[in-house]
C-alpha cells in the first residue's frame, strides 16, 4: 500500500442516503456513528477542556545508548511482524476543542435528548444530509468575529467543538471524508475477489484479512479510484472550491463599448448619418448609399477588432482559472493524498505546512507551532498562532511557520478569501509597461493624425470653395441627380469632405499597437505553458526579453531532483549503493546492520520527515509528495526492508514537538516518546535531527559507535567526518547528517503556550553521514551556454555545500575561469563596497540564506541589471518580489513562493527558464515587427490622402477604402505579426536595453524605404496613370474613365496600395535587415491565412463590390500594373538592404576601428597603456574596482554582424558579435560606465583606458585577427 494509512473505519460502501437512518446513539452523542444536526440555543454548554499541565523544567541531556529505549516489551524487534502496533497519537493526539469525558450524567443525558429531538426534525429540514447549513458554517468561522472570545465559547457549547462540527458534516478528524470506489474500480475488484484460485488459498485468505482492515476495500486501491460518498450533495449544498471568473462581455457589448468610449468613431458615425440624410433628400434612390456603406464598414471593422478582444479575453480567463488551481494534501478514507484545491469539499481534513496557502475556511484540528500570516485579509503582517483557543483559519492566508490539520467549513465564494478574490477578479485590469509605452506612442501619432485630418479637410474645403466660386459641377457624388438644390448639393459635398477628414484621423491613430501587445502576450503565454512556463503576470513575458542576469537555484532546477542515497558512513564503516562508483566499501543491505543501529537509523528517517509516497496510477511507480531529499531517505529505508508507514503508526510523536526545516536553520527535528520494555517504565523522550551535515556535526558532542555504544565525539573523529563531507561534496554529492539525543524530561520549548521557540538541537549524538546523488540535467549545459551566448550572466545561489555547488556549477558551465564562489556567511559579513567589487565576478553563492539572495538581487538591480531569480521556499518570496522577474518552482516550490513570483516553472527545469527568455524576447520582437509595418502603412496612407486631396481636390482613397486599410494595418496586422514564433537565432543577440529605442536603425531605414517607394507608386498612379497608361477603349464605361481622377484611376491606386501592404507585411517580419525575407515564411499559419484573406477580399472588392467600395473592374493589364508595383517593392527593398550592408553604420565602423587589432597584440597593449598614462584619468573612481583575484574574461571582436542567414560563416560571426556585446556589457558594470554608452556606440578610448588601469598584465591570443582574450591577473 502506497498511501499513509490511518484508522480503518473511514470507508463506506452503503448508499449515499443512508445517513438519514442512522440509529440513535446510546453512548456519547459525539461518537463516530452519531448523526448530529443543527443545535438550538438551549443546548447546555459543554465544559471547556482544562488547561494543560504546568510548564515542565528543561530537559536534562543524557546521550545514552539506545540499547534499551527502543525495544518491545518482549524484547523483539519493534519493526517485526509479531508486535502489536502502538496507537498513533502523533498529529492527531494534539489539543482539540472537543467534548470532555468528565461531564456529569445529567448534562450528558440532556445533550443526548436534545440530539434525539434534532434527529426527529431531520425530515423537515432543507439540508437533510448534513447537520449544518452554509450560513451556520459561515457564522461559526466568521472572519469578522475571529477575535471575539464568545465565538470559541459558542463553538464549544453549541456545536461540541471542532469534533462536533466534523460529525455534523459527516466527517472524521482522523480519517477525513468517507470514500467509496468508483463504479469501474468496484467491478474490477469484484471480479478479482470472485476468481477461483484453489492453488493459493492461503494467499487469498491473507488478502481478505488485509482487505477487512480497510472496510472491505483492498489496500492497494488508491484514492484516485475512489470518491467521497456524498460528493454531489456536498457540492449542491456547500458549493465548489472555485472562484468563478468575472462575466465576459459579448461581441456586441464590446462593439458598443468601443463606440461609446471612442469619440472619433462617434463623430464619424454621426457624419455618416448626416451624409445619408442629405443624400437621401437629394436622391432618394441612391443618395443614402454612401452613408450606409460607411456605417457598415465601421461596424465590420469594430466587429473584427471585438472578435480579437473576445478571443483574447477568453484566453486570459482560462489563465486566471488555471492560476487558481493548487495542490492540497487531504486525508480521505484514512489515506493521505494530494488533490487539486478545486476538489476540496466542506468536511475535508486538510494538512497544511510552511509555505502553503490555506485553500478554504476551516477550523484548527491539530498542529505543531502553526503560525498563519493573515495579511492578505487584514493587511497586518503580524503572525497569528493557531491553537484550540484560536482555531479559525481563513482561505488566502499563508502558513509562515509550522504545520497542522484543519477541517474545511467554507469553500469558493463562501470563504473569506474567495469573496475578496471575486471582487478582485471583477476589478482586475492589468496593463504592462510595454503597453503603456506604446500608448504614449499611439497618442503622439494620433496627434499628428488629427493634424493631418484637419489639413486634409481644409485642403478639400478650399478646393470646394474654389469650385463653388467657379460654378464647377462636383463630379464625384454618388447620386447622378444633382439638380435638386445647389445649396443642398454643396452642403452634402462639404459633409463628405468632413467624413474623409475624420476617417484620416481614424486611420492615423494606431489603435493596433496596444492590441498587438495583448495578442503577442496572450499567444506567448499559452505557448509558454506548453513549454512548462506558467505566466502569472502579463509584464513578466516582456521583461524576460530584457533580462541580463539570472540567479538560479541548483536542486531541481539544474539537477534532475531524482535523489538517491549512494553512500553512507555509519558506526565507523562506509557503505555504498547503486551509482556511487565505489567498490571498496560495503553495499547497502539491511542484514549487515545491527538491529539496534538499524532501528535507530530508520526510525529517524521515517519519523523525522513530512514526505509520503503515492503510487502513480499511470506507470505504477512511487511518487514522493514532499521533499525530494526525504523521499530519497524513505526509499533507502525501503531498501533496508522497512515500511515507513508501519514505523509511523508505531511511534508516538509529542504534541508540538516538530521543528520544521527552514533555509535559515537548515535542519529539522522531531520529538518522540520511544517504546520501552515495560509499560511501567518512566516516560522518556528522543529528539531526531537531520540537516546540512557540517551544521549537524557542529551540534554533536557524542557519536554512535560500533556495537551501538555512544562515545564522545573527539576532535580527531570530527575532523575525519569533516574530511569525508568535503570529499563527497567535491564529487557533487549532497550530504545529510543524522543525529539524535535522549532525555528524561520534556523539552521546554515544546509547550505551545509559553512562547518559547528555542532551538532544541544541542548535545546531539552523531548517527550517520548520508550522501545523496542528484544528477545534473543533461540539457542544462547547453541551456546555460545559450544564455551566456545571449549576453546573460548566470549565477548559482544555493543552500548546498560550497564544494557540491562548485562541482555542479563547473559541470553545467556556470563557473569557469577564475570565477569566484562564496558562502553566505562570508557574503553577509562583507561591506557594501566589498560586495560591489565581488559581485561582477561572483558565480556561485553557496550555503546562502533567502536574505543573501534578496541582498544580491537588490545590488544587481542597483548596478543596472535586469534580474531574473528562481526560488522555491517560503523565505524566497522577498527575493522573488524584488527581482524584475521571479520564477517559482511548480513542483518543489511552496505556495507562498508561487504567489510571490511572476512565472511558475511547472517542471522545475532551467531549460524552461531559457524558453521564457526566448518567448520574452519574441514578445518585443513581435511588437517591433508590427510597429515598423504599421508606421509604414500609417504614414503612407495619411500622406497620400493629404497630398491627393490638396493637389486634385479629391481623396485618392474614400472613407470605406480607408477603413479597410485601417482594418489591415490594425487588427489583421497585429494578429499576423504578433503571433509569430521565436526565430532560431533569437538568443544569438544581446538583450534589448530598457533605455534603447524600440525603433532600431534598421527599422528606421525600412520605414523610410517603404514611405519613399509606396508614395512614389501611389502618387504616380494617382497623378499620371491617365497619361502614362491611358485606358484601352471599350474596356471601361464612360462613367469609370470620366473625371479627374476617374474611378479607374482611384481603383488602381486603391488596389496597388493594398497589394503593397502585402509585400510590406512579408518584409516587416525581418528586424535586422536580412536579405532573405522569406525565411520561416511557412512557419506561421495565421500569418499565411491573413495574407490570403487580404488578397481574396481585395480581389472581391474590385470585381464584385464596386458599388460598396467605389471601385470598378480592372483589365488584366491594369491588374498586372498593380501586382508588378507590389512585387517591385520586394526588389527595391532588397537593393536598399544590400547597399546598406556595403556601407555599415558609423557606430559599427567606430567599433571595428577601436577593437580590431591593427598591429601585434603587444603593440596594442603598449599603445593603450601609453594613451592611458598620457591622459592620466585620476578622476574616475569605479565602485567596482577589482580585488586581488580576478577571473578570466574573453572579448571577441568582429565586423558588423553579417545578415545573410544562409551561410555558416554568418552564424559564427553572429555568435562572436553577441559575445562582444555581452563582454562589453560586463566590463561596463565593472568600470561604472552607463549602459547607453556602450550599447549605442561601443567602448570608447576613454572606456578602454579606464578599464586597462585596473589590470597589471594582459595576454592577447588571436585567431586570424578575429578574436583576442584579455586575461587579468592582479
Amino acid at each position: 500500500m502506497s498511501e499513509t494509512n490511518l484508522p480503518d473505519d473511514s470507508i463506506d460502501h452503503g448508499d449515499e442516503n443512508d445517513a438519514a437512518e442512522l440509529p440513535i446513539p446510546t453512548t456519547s452523542p459525539f461518537s463516530q456513528d452519531a448523526e448530529i444536526h443543527a443545535p438550538s440555543s438551549t443546548l447546555p454548554p459543554l465544559v471547556k477542556t482544562p488547561a494543560g499541565p504546568p510548564r515542565p523544567t528543561p530537559m536534562a541531556t543524557s546521550p545514552t545508548s539506545p540499547e534499551n529505549v527502543y525495544a518491545s516489551p518482549t524484547g523483539a524487534d519493534p519493526f517485526g511482524d509479531n508486535n502489536t502496533p502502538q496507537v498513533e497519537e502523533g498529529a492527531a493526539s494534539t489539543k482539540m476543542a472537543t467534548m470532555p469525558s468528565n461531564l456529569d450524567t445529567g448534562t450528558m443525558e440532556a445533550i443526548r435528548q436534545h440530539k434525539l429531538g434534532l434527529i426527529k426534525q431531520q425530515q423537515s429540514r432543507k439540508y437533510d444530509t448534513f447537520g449544518l447549513t452554509p450560513e451556520e458554517l459561515a457564522q461559526i468561522c466568521s472572519f469578522d468575529l475571529r477575535s471575539n472570545p464568545t465565538q470559541i465559547e459558542n463553538l464549544n457549547a453549541n456545536y461540541g467543538g471542532v469534533e462536533g462540527v466534523a460529525l455534523l458534516l459527516r466527517s472524521n478528524m482522523e480519517t477525513g471524508l468517507r470514500l467509496k470506489m468508483k463504479d469501474h474500480t468496484a467491478i474490477a475488484v469484484a471480479n478479482q475477489h470472485h476468481r477461483k484460485d484453489d492453488d493459493d488459498k492461503g494467499k487469498k485468505a491473507a488478502t481478505s484479512a488485509a482487505d477487512k482492515q480497510s472496510g472491505g476495500i483492498p489496500n492497494h486501491i488508491s484514492n484516485a479510484n475512489m470518491v467521497a460518498i456524498d460528493t454531489d450533495k456536498r457540492l449542491a449544498v456547500f458549493g465548489a472550491n472555485k472562484i468563478p471568473p468575472p462575466p465576459s462581455e459579448t461581441i456586441l457589448q464590446m462593439i458598443w463599448g468601443t463606440i461609446v468610449e471612442d469619440p472619433i468613431l462617434k463623430i464619424l458615425i454621426v457624419g455618416a448619418v448626416f451624409v445619408t440624410s442629405l443624400g437621401t433628400a437629394m436622391c432618394p434612390s441612391e443618395g443614402w448609399l454612401d452613408g450606409v456603406v460607411i456605417v457598415i464598414a465601421v461596424v465590420l471593422v469594430l466587429g473584427v477588432t471585438a472578435g480579437n478582444d473576445y478571443s483574447k479575453d477568453r484566453k486570459f480567463k482560462k489563465l486566471l482559472l488555471m492560476q487558481s488551481d493548487k495542490k492540497v494534501k487531504a486525508i480521505r478514507g484514512g489515506k493521505k493524498d494530494e488533490i487539486s484545491s478545486w476538489d476540496v469539499l466542506v468536511g475535508d481534513v486538510i494538512e497544511v505546512g510552511t509555505g502553503d496557502e490555506i485553500p478554504a475556511d476551516g477550523l484548527f484540528v491539530s498542529g505543531n507551532r502553526l503560525v498563519i500570516d493573515e495579511s492578505p485579509l487584514t493587511g497586518e503582517t503580524i503572525p497569528v498562532k493557531k491553537s484550540p483557543d484560536a482555531p479559525f483559519l481563513f482561505s488566502g492566508c499563508q502558513v509562515s511557520e509550522g504545520s497542522g490539520r484543519m477541517l474545511v467549513t467554507g469553500v469558493g465564494t463562501r470563504s473569506s478569501g474567495g469573496q475578496i478574490q471575486e471582487l478582485l477578479n471583477e476589478a482586475q485590469s492589468e496593463e504592462t509597461v510595454l503597453q503603456m509605452k506604446l500608448k504614449v506612442v499611439a497618442v503622439l501619432i494620433g496627434k499628428v493624425g488629427v493634424g493631418a485630418g484637419i489639413l486634409t479637410f481644409l485642403g478639400l474645403a478650399i478646393r470646394w470653395a474654389i469650385s463653388w466660386a467657379l460654378n464647377e459641377e462636383p463630379h464625384h457624388l454618388s447620386c447622378g441627380n444633382k439638380a435638386s438644390s445647389g445649396v443642398l448639393l454643396q452642403v452634402a459635398l462639404l459633409a463628405e469632405y468632413f467624413v474623409v477628414g475624420i476617417t484620416v484621423v481614424v486611420v492615423a491613430v494606431p489603435e493596433g499597437l496596444p492590441l498587438a501587445v495583448t495578442i503577442s502576450l496572450a499567444f506567448s503565454m499559452f505557448k509558454m505553458i506548453q513549454e512548462n512556463c506558467f505566466v502569472r503576470h502579463l509584464d513578466a513575458s516582456e521583461t524576460m526579453g530584457e533580462a541580463t542576469c539570472i540567479c538560479t537555484d541548483k536542486t531541481g532546477t539544474l539537477t534532475e531532483n531524482k535523489m538517491t542515497v549512494v553512500k553512507m558512513h555509519l558506526t565507523g564503516r562506509f557503505y555504498h549503493g547503486e551509482g556511487s562508483g565505489e567498490h571498496d566499501s560495503v553495499r547497502f543491505t539491511g542484514d549487515l546492520l545491527e538491529d539496534r543501529v538499524k532501528n535507530l537509523l530508520v526510525e529517524s528517517i521515517c519519523i523525522n520527515s513530512d514526505c509520503f509516497i503515492k503510487v502513480n496510477e499511470t506507470n505504477g511507480q512511487d511518487v514522493f509528495i514532499g521533499s525530494a531529499t526525504e523521499g530519497a531517505l524513505l526509499l533507502f529505508a525501503k531498501k533496508l526492508g522497512v515500511n515507513y508507514e508501519e514505523v509511523r503508526r508505531m511511534v508516538k510523536k509529542v504534541e508540538g514537538g516538530i521543528w520544521t526545516f527552514s533555509s535559515e536553520r537548515k535542519r529539522m527535528s522531531t520529538l518522540i516518546i520511544p517504546r520501552t520494555k515495560t509499560p511501567s517504565a518512566p516516560t522518556k523522550y528522543r529528539l531526531h535531527t537531520k540537516g546540512a551535515s557540517e551544521i549537524i556535526l557542529s551540534l554533536c558532542t557524542h557519536i554512535l559507535a560500533s556495537g551501538s555504544s555512544v562515545e564522545p565525539l573527539t576532535p580527531q573523529v570530527a575532523a575525519d567526518i569533516q574530511k569525508t563531507i568535503k570529499l563527497w561534496a567535491s564529487e557533487g554529492l549532497r550530504t545529510v547528517g543524522i543525529a539524535y539525543r535522549n532525555t528524561d524530561q520534556m523539552i521546554a520549548s515544546v509547550d505551545a503556550g509559553n512562547g518559547i521557540n528555542d532551538d532544541p538541537e544541542h548535545d546531539l549524538v552523531w548517527v550517520a553521514l548520508v550522501a545523496i546523488k542528484d544528477p545534473l540535467r543533461k540539457e542544462v549545459p547547453g541551456a546555460v551556454a545559450s544564455c551566456q551566448k545571449a549576453g546573460l550572466t548566470i549565477r548559482m545561489v544555493t543552500g548546498d555545500n560550497i564544494l557540491t555547488a562548485c562541482k555542479i556549477a563547473r559541470e553545467c558551465g556556470i563557473m569557469f575561469g577564475d570565477g569566484m564562489a562564496l558562502e553566505g556567511p562570508v557574503f553577509r559579513a562583507m561591506s557594501m563596497e566589498e560586495k560591489l567589487a565581488v559581485i561582477p565576478k561572483l558565480q556561485v553563492l553557496a550555503r546562502s540564506s533567502p536574505g543573501d539572495k534578496h541582498t544580491l538581487v537588490s545590488i544587481l538591480k542597483e548596478m543596472g541589471e535586469v534580474v531574473a531569480v528562481t526560488g522555491d521556499g517560503t523565505n524566497d518570496a522577498p527575493a522573488l518580489k524584488e527581482a524584475d522577474v521571479g520564477f517559482a518552482m511548480g513542483i518543489s516550490g511552496t505556495q507562498i513562493a508561487r504567489n510571490a513570483c511572476d512565472i511558475v516553472l511547472l517542471d522545475d527545469n532551467f531549460v524552461s527558464l531559457v524558453s521564457a527568455i526566448r518567448w520574452g524576447r519574441n514578445v518585443l520582437n513581435s511588437i517591433r515587427k508590427f510597429l515598423q509595418f504599421q508606421l509604414g502603412v500609417n504614414l503612407v496612407a495619411v500622406t497620400l490622402t493629404f497630398i491627393g486631396s490638396v493637389a486634385v481636390g479629391d481623396s485618392p482613397l474614400n472613407t470605406v477604402q480607408l477603413l479597410w486599410v485601417n482594418l489591415i494595418m490594425d487588427s489583421l496586422g497585429a494578429l499576423a505579426l504578433a503571433s509569430d514564433d521565436p526565430d532560431d537565432d533569437i538568443l544569438d543577440h544581446p538583450p534589448h536595453a530598457r533605455t534603447a529605442s524600440l525603433l532600431s536603425p534598421f527599422m528606421q531605414e525600412y520605414i523610410l524605404t517603404q514611405m519613399v517607394y509606396q508614395l512614389f507608386c501611389t502618387l504616380g498612379l494617382f497623378l499620371g496613370i491617365e497619361t502614362i497608361y491611358p485606358p484601352v477603349p471599350g474596356t471601361h464605361s464612360p462613367a469609370e474613365v470620366s473625371g479627374t481622377p476617374s474611378v479607374r484611376t482611384k481603383t488602381m491606386v486603391f488596389t496597388t496600395f493594398i497589394f503593397l501592404q502585402v509585400s510590406n507585411e512579408i518584409m516587416a517580419r525581418q528586424l535586422n535587415g536580412e536579405l532573405n525575407v522569406f525565411s520561416y515564411f511557412f512557419r506561421n499559419y495565421i500569418f499565411l491565412i491573413i495574407l490570403a484573406v487580404i488578397i481574396i477580399v481585395q480581389t472581391f472588392c474590385v470585381l464584385w463590390a464596386g458599388s460598396f467600395f467605389g471601385t470598378c473592374t480592372l483589365t488584366s493589364g491594369e491588374w498586372g500594373v498593380c501586382l508588378g508595383l507590389s512585387a517591385g517593392n520586394l526588389v527595391f527593398t532588397f537593393i536598399c538592404r544590400l547597399i546598406s550592408k556595403c556601407f555599415p553604420k558609423k557606430r559599427v565602423r567606430i567599433y571595428k576601428a577601436r577593437v580590431t587589432p591593427t598591429g601585434s597584440e603587444e603593440e596594442l597593449i603598449d599603445g593603450t597603456d601609453a594613451i592611458s598614462r598620457e591622459k592620466e584619468i585620476h578622476e574616475h573612481k569605479s565602485k567596482a574596482q577589482l580585488p586581488p583575484k580576478v577571473r578570466t574574461m574573453s572579448i571577441l571582436s568582429t565586423a558588423e554582424p553579417p545578415r545573410d542567414e544562409s551561410t555558416e560563416e554568418r552564424k559564427t560571426a553572429s555568435s562572436r558579435w553577441a559575445t562582444v556585446q555581452a563582454a562589453t556589457h560586463l566590463i561596463g558594470h565593472m568600470s561604472d560606465v552607463k549602459k547607453e554608452e556602450f550599447v549605442s556606440k561601443g567602448p570608447s578610448p576613454e572606456f578602454i583606458d579606464t578599464w586597462m588601469r585596473f589590470r597589471k598584465d594582459a595576454m592577447y591570443s588571436t585567431k586570424a585577427g578575429s578574436s583576442r582574450n584579455l586575461r587579468q591577473t592582479n
